[in-house]
């Protein structure tokens, strides 16, 4: 069962709402109860895994991507799942020909919102999109699917909004506390919800591992930038 999360983002730059839905953390799982969730949306987000490099699957993933693009447009980028499935050549392939625009440390403009996708790009071999991006004239919203890349890397850069995955909530949810985040291991600080006052974490649309979610059901976010 996946959960609603909005978020009312006021940004004094846009000359209308733009209501943008973002699905995280999705690993191959069965998607058919997504779309009542994003209904009404001007634009879909997607900051990584798709996959799930645990069974080794992608199908459903690519599937919802290309279903995806045909309701609203849809902007993807890459997860720690993209980049450490076997096969990868493959999947890159795959992904290249889906009908979502693929961000792969590169932007587009949609509207009056610049929307990048950054992952660790050392390990594509690729320049780092960022000097350029933030460059730019409007407001900037950065896929970047792990949450202490942005802390450790990204904070001190020209962006306005950041949307993060990964830490699957702390996967077990005391209160306002995970406990185990991969990246962060225990008790990790970066889970949920508003961090340094412009990143948005996701907990994620399923559950890839055996270890149950608890006080931390699976969400899609919807953000409204005002």
């Amino acid at each position: 069962m996946r959960t609603l999360t909005t978020y009312d983002w006021h940004t004094g730059r846009l000359s209308k709402p733009l209501q943008i839905a973002v699905l995280c953390d999705l690993h191959d799982e069965a998607y058919g109860d997504i779309w009542p969730l994003i209904k009404g949306a001007d634009c879909l987000l997607i900051p990584g895994d798709v996959v799930d490099r645990y069974r080794q699957t992608y199908n459903r993933g690519i599937a919802f991507l290309n279903e995806a693009a045909s309701r609203l447009p849809t902007f993807f980028s890459l997860g720690n799942h993209e980049m450490l499935i076997k096969g990868r050549e493959a999947l890159m392939e795959a992904l290249s020909r889906c009908k979502a625009a693929v961000l792969i440390n590169t932007y587009a403009r949609f509207g009056e919102v610049w929307i990048g996708g950054w992952y660790r790009p050392w390990l594509l071999n690729m320049p780092d999109m960022i000097d350029q991006f933030e460059q730019e004239q409007g407001f900037k919203l950065l896929l970047c699917h792990k949450p202490e890349d942005y802390m450790r890397g990204l904070r001190d850069r020209n962006v306005d909004l950041v949307l993060a995955g990964h830490a699957h909530g702390g996967q077990i949810r005391i209160g306002n506390q995970g406990i185990y985040a991969p990246g962060q291991g225990l008790f990790p600080k970066y889970t949920k919800g508003v961090v340094d006052s412009r990143m948005i974490v996701s907990v994620g649309a399923s559950n890839p591992v055996r270890m149950p979610r608890w006080g931390n059901p699976c969400e899609v976010v919807r953000v409204t930038l005002e």
